[in-house]
């Protein structure tokens, strides 16, 4: 089995999301988007206010996120 002698770089690795877009990329598509965006944040907050959602638990994010990576580490 070959491997890479030397770690690949995190940008040279295939994710499926295309290469990372430049800062005035990414400026550009928040311009585009800035209505849609704003209206996300005022639904989530509306449905937050509904009791439509929940807080976010962050132990237990961290501890899927612990888990994936162990999963990750063992390959």
């Amino acid at each position: 089995m070959n491997k890479p002698s030397q770690p690949v770089p995190d940008d040279e690795v295939d994710d499926g999301l295309g290469p990372i877009p430049s800062e005035e990329e990414m400026e550009a598509w928040l311009i585009r988007n800035r209505d849609a965006i704003n209206e996300s944040i005022i639904e989530a907050d509306r449905e937050f206010a509904e009791g439509k959602a929940e807080p976010w638990d962050t132990d237990e994010m961290l501890g899927d996120l612990r888990a994936k990576f162990a999963k990750l580490r063992k390959g």
